[in-house]
């Protein structure tokens, strides 16, 4: 359960597929072409057409599966990981030293960990702000990597990336962010009659 976050991240590639500009795509091209020898020969080309076909109409909700997809492993990680197994992160504060860095109870530096995984974790999976709660999560993995100096630097590769994609992506189909928008919108525009 600690890297749910590669399932939503499968399925956004497995959606995508090579995208543009890649290998991929050129040779797919290349492939497509009677023409060519290397579209005589390739046997893979036709079902790379099928699959990118079968996916085109879910790809615009690549956005949603990635904010989803690490909001639930946010929440996961800050209730299970922090909250619910307070004593594994008790030492983590300790053998770091953390109450060092923020004077705090080390209960409190858990409970605020926790709390803060949760309440980012749920802005990402109702879209809430999520351009500012994925750049949140790249921050708190930053602090994370290089204030822990023996933490390692794979188990966040994952998160590290859908953060980065969510920020650039956005909230996508079915986020709050995308319902102010469009309300946003329609109150800026003015209904016809109205000068």
């Amino acid at each position: 359960m600690l890297a749910i976050e590669y399932l939503p991240g499968f399925v956004a590639v497995f959606v995508l597929g090579g995208g543009r500009p890649s290998a991929d795509d050129m040779l797919q091209d290349v492939a497509a072409s009677d023409a060519t020898l290397y579209g005589r020969v390739d046997p893979v080309h036709h079902l790379k057409a099928w699959l990118d076909d079968l996916t085109a109409p879910y790809r615009r909700f690549v956005p949603t599966i990635l904010r989803v997809g690490m909001g639930v492993a946010f929440v996961y990680l800050g209730l299970v990981e922090k909250l619910g197994s307070s004593d594994r992160a008790l030492q983590v504060v300790a053998k770091y030293d953390l109450t060092a860095v923020v004077p705090v109870d080390p209960g409190m530096w858990v409970l605020g960990a926790g709390l803060m995984e949760v309440v980012v974790g749920l802005a990402l999976v109702a879209g809430l702000l999520t351009r500012a709660s994925a750049a949140t999560a790249f921050l708190l993995f930053t602090v994370t990597l290089f204030g822990l100096p023996d933490d390692p630097v794979l188990a966040h590769v994952t998160l590290f990336g859908m953060a980065s994609a969510i920020f650039t992506l956005g909230a996508g189909p079915f986020s709050l962010d995308e319902r102010l928008e469009r309300s946003t919108d329609a109150r800026a525009t003015p209904a016809p009659g109205d000068d």
